[in-house]
């Protein structure tokens, strides 16, 4: 039996009695951009009928034919080659393998600005993962962790990329046939530059805001979208940014804007409405990009907000159409979205951030449904993000498998008829064992079998990491003591599986967050038997207990972050645990980072 990851579209599987094992042909094919492999018994054969980025794969007279649609496709075909070599698979001499991708545009977006930013070496292990599993774009997503000259306050404690690196990744994506995309944030999520004094005035407003849920939020987030200086600064950061990266493509983002007419722009937005104070800024900054040779994209949440605006859009914008949870209503948004024939890819995410583990089964649900509705209004791509609300508390591995299986929604939904992720992830981790891949699963979707539901995350992610705003946690239902009971034996079942197995990075990440989701059961019992939400006010006995689990763990959780992220970051994601445990002190400290 040949397996095929992503599920290929077309396999013939022939009547032929001989048999080809194609590593006796061959023994590996490059993977390079554009690279051929010079070999007597492989043929290439251009077909100009293939869809686009599509091929062909057949086998007669013990070769290789390889057709392809455009020469940058090659590659696809080579991958699967590596993999019929890599698992001495023997197919029949009329076989006949025919692929080509759902979406012409695959991407990534790392998220670089909640506090962990990989070192290159671990950008470019992810690169070459991505590039195997299909992806042909990739976004680092930037607030302030680039190092700006002017701007060194905001990025000296992050350990940012720099023009140097940034064209070194850039380079080193064009290689194994990825697209760097160019990121900056340009109106909300701006919090990292605004809580400096130098650039409260650029801000809308300094003082805190109500959020979509009711809940307050303290200092700045957003820009001034009416301000010519915020303009100014736009021009300057872009101008910087954006000659680094030989994509002619920027993500300006514009996601979230939630503090827009709270303050500065507050009598703007009475007298014209937010819709059209949103879309003026807009046009602003999309002349400011386009001056530098970049076309533009943007998410679209807010323009469903502002319904008004989506006929009143420029025609060179793609919009990014996110959504990460399995109900999300992704055919009633693309069917608006096509209504006006604007370009855009669906986005979604590997249900990592603020939940520690992850949350498998909504992952793989919305990832699914996203590639069904997006290929029904003909969406242009399909994205997947790895975002670090919460301080990035997710560990390296945890989204190594979403991954994966974003890279076969986006390839092929229909032909991916499981969600075993067997064969990728054993790109990432060669020498994974069975326990390791079974836990790397399991825990990611242990947050169903406690049965408490927190809006947008595992409820073990709050608990830990954002215990000062508490907006998740009293959100929290279905707590009950006998599911957590089940969780926490469940948790010690896969410890002593993963205890004994060799010392490497999967099992000490792994090792880690079960140690992390033990803590945030114990919190949670806490808060069931103690009939409140406040640490502070648990029992010494049980603070105690707790405090002693949570000292290695910030231990662990700062030795773990230096093996794939720079230094800069790690205190203040740190600082998240080390509020929970001054909380659990007994002679309290409520000073955060």
């Amino acid at each position: 039996m040949v397996t095929i990851f992503p599920a290929p579209k077309r396999y013939f599987p022939g009547y032929a009695r001989k048999h080809v094992s194609v590593s006796s042909i061959i023994t590996t094919c490059p993977v390079n951009f554009g690279a051929r492999l010079h070999h007597t018994a492989l043929t290439y054969r251009h077909d100009p009928a293939l869809p686009e980025q599509g091929f062909r794969i057949s086998f007669p007279d013990d070769g290789v034919v390889i057709e392809y649609s455009n020469l940058p496709d090659i590659r696809y075909a080579h991958l699967v080659l590596n993999q019929l070599i890599d698992t001495n698979a023997a197919v029949k001499e009329d076989a006949v393998i025919e692929d080509w991708p759902d979406f012409p545009t695959r991407s990534v977006l790392l998220d670089i600005s909640r506090d962990r930013v990989p070192t290159m070496s671990t950008l470019k292990r992810l690169i070459d993962y991505f590039s195997a599993l299909r992806f042909n774009q990739f976004q680092l997503y930037t607030e302030h962790t680039f190092a700006y000259q002017k701007h060194a306050t905001v990025w000296q404690a992050y350990s940012p990329m720099t023009a140097e690196e940034i064209r070194e990744v850039d380079a080193y994506c064009q290689q194994v046939g990825i697209e760097l995309v160019a990121n900056q944030a340009a109106f909300g999520h701006m919090e990292k530059w605004l809580c400096h004094p130098e650039y409260q005035h650029l801000a809308e407003q300094t003082t805190g805001f109500q959020d979509q849920r009711g809940d307050f939020r303290p200092g700045a987030f957003g820009l001034n979208p009416i301000s010519e200086q915020t303009a100014i600064f736009i021009n300057e950061l872009l101008s910087e940014v954006t000659p680094n990266f030989s994509s002619d493509i920027i993500n300006l983002n514009f996601d979230e804007t939630m503090d827009l007419g709270v303050g500065a722009s507050k009598s703007a937005c009475e007298i014209f409405g937010k819709g059209k104070v949103f879309l003026n800024y807009l046009n602003k900054v999309l002349e400011i990009a386009e001056s530098k040779g970049k076309q533009c994209q943007i998410f679209s949440d807010m323009l469903f907000r502002y319904p008004n605006l989506i006929d009143q859009l420029p025609d060179n914008l793609t919009l990014l159409n996110w959504g990460y949870e399995a109900d999300h209503p992704f055919d009633a948004e693309h069917k608006q979205l096509a209504l006006f024939g604007y370009p855009f890819h669906v986005v979604v995410s590997t249900d990592c951030f603020a939940s520690v583990a992850g949350r498998w089964s909504t992952a793989t649900t919305h990832m699914r449904r996203a590639a069904k509705s997006a290929k029904r209004y003909r969406a242009d791509g399909y994205m997947v993000t790895e975002w670090g609300d919460m301080g990035h508390g997710q560990q390296h591995a945890m989204p190594i498998p979403g991954y994966a299986f974003a890279a076969a929604m986006a390839w092929g939904e229909e032909q991916q008829t499981d969600d075993d992720m067997t064969i990728p992830v054993s790109w990432y981790y060669p020498d994974i064992s069975d326990v390791e891949l079974s836990t790397l699963i399991a825990l990611q979707d242990i947050y169903r079998s406690t049965g408490i539901e927190t809006p947008n995350c595992a409820f073990f992610g709050p608990i830990l990491f954002d215990q000062q705003s508490g907006r998740h946690i009293k959100r929290m239902k279905g707590l009950a003591i006998n599911n957590l009971d089940h969780t926490l034996a469940e948790l010690k079942s896969w410890k002593e599986k993963l205890a004994p197995l060799p010392d490497n990075e999967l099992r000490n990440d792994l090792l880690w967050t079960v140690d992390a989701l033990e803590i945030g059961c114990f919190i949670a019992q806490g808060y069931g038997e103690e009939e409140h939400r406040d640490v502070q006010k648990f029992g010494v006995e049980r603070k105690q207990m707790l405090q002693a689990r949570l000292r290695p763990l910030i231990q662990g959780y700062r030795e773990l972050w230096l093996e794939h992220c720079r230094p800069g970051g790690m205190a203040q994601s740190s600082s998240r645990l080390e509020y929970l445990s001054s909380l659990l002190s007994l002679h309290e400290t409520n000073e955060i980072n």
